[in-house]
């Protein structure tokens, strides 16, 4: 593989494992002994009737896709994997009860021993929001105040916090995680409009761990970077500490194209790149997983 960038996998780029747990936890232990740094898992909670708002276009992610829910899906990995690290991508983070997810968030992160990577996003789906009795006008705000709140959870023993949407005193997570803090990634974008706002882009170069932009190494992209590095100076923070985690999709795993994709997010900034592996059932996507771990052993 290429050594100087940390190179993970999508549990599934678009849902296509089955019911079944069986093919999903062979691509996961698979993934790993190929050496592979970290596999990402997609959060949904519940899939949308598409055709009854508008059609695809709103969310790729319907009532007929497959997302199974993330914190209970990685305590279960973690118990029959040892290296690889579990990343959420993304959780959309106002649409949860922000104490409980740093619990469960807490829990996972001890029961892998410390593999947990919190990708965490304000979402962009009302219905969703809806279903789960949030506000999703008020999303970006309450995002901001989450992250103060789940930090000061994971890292401080005794915590009162009083804000807008938070009000608590004397209360504490037992057990505390490995991890203090839980790394925290923001995504951002849509296939459709994958250069965010500036004020989604400086919220990451003000409280983000970590990044998962969707756009390309290009010159629009570079435009976004340069605002998100800005906002981390103003905030006091070096940006070389943000960590970068781009993505790429692999069409064909033996086609070894992609391995120039992966030079060229290197090259543009990203320390972390997830590839995503196409297939329409399980038993593809694991072919695909062996065929594009030879490619990068032959070529990277």
């Amino acid at each position: 593989m290429i050594s100087d960038v940390k190179l993970g996998i999508s549990l599934y780029k678009f849902p296509n494992f089955g019911p079944e747990i069986e093919p999903l936890v062979e691509y996961v232990k698979l993934a790993e002994d190929m050496g592979f740094e970290h596999v990402r898992l997609l959060d949904h909670v519940v899939g949308i009737v598409a055709e009854r708002h508008g059609g695809i276009a709103q969310t790729p992610y319907t009532d007929k896709s497959i997302i199974r829910e993330c914190f209970t899906l990685m305590a279960y990995l973690s118990a029959v994997t040892d290296k690889i690290r579990f990343m959420t991508a993304v959780l959309g983070l106002p649409q949860r009860q922000t104490v409980l997810v740093a619990k469960q968030a807490a829990e996972v992160d001890i029961l892998s021993k410390g593999r947990l990577t919190m990708g965490v996003a304000v979402g962009y789906n009302p219905l969703e929001f809806a279903a789960m009795g949030e506000d999703f006008k008020t999303r970006g705000k309450r995002f901001e105040e989450q992250i103060d709140v789940m930090r000061r959870l994971w890292i401080d023993r005794d915590v009162s916090y009083k804000g807008e949407w938070h009000e608590f005193q004397d209360v504490s997570l037992s057990p505390r995680p490995i991890q203090r803090p839980i790394p925290l990634y923001f995504g951002m974008g849509r296939k459709i409009a994958p250069i965010p706002p500036d004020v989604v882009l400086r919220r990451v170069g003000r409280l983000a761990d970590g990044w998962l932009p969707i756009f390309g190494p290009d010159a629009e992209g570079q435009k976004a970077v340069d605002t998100v590095f800005a906002a981390a100076r103003e905030a006091g923070r070096d940006p070389s500490e943000l960590t970068m985690c781009m993505s790429i999709d692999v069409p064909d795993p033996k086609d070894p194209s992609f391995i120039d994709d992966i030079k060229r997010r290197r090259d543009f900034g990203a320390s972390q790149i997830t590839l995503n592996l196409l297939g329409t059932s399980a038993s593809e996507q694991i072919e695909n997983l062996r065929q594009v771990n030879e490619t990068l052993n032959k070529h990277g």
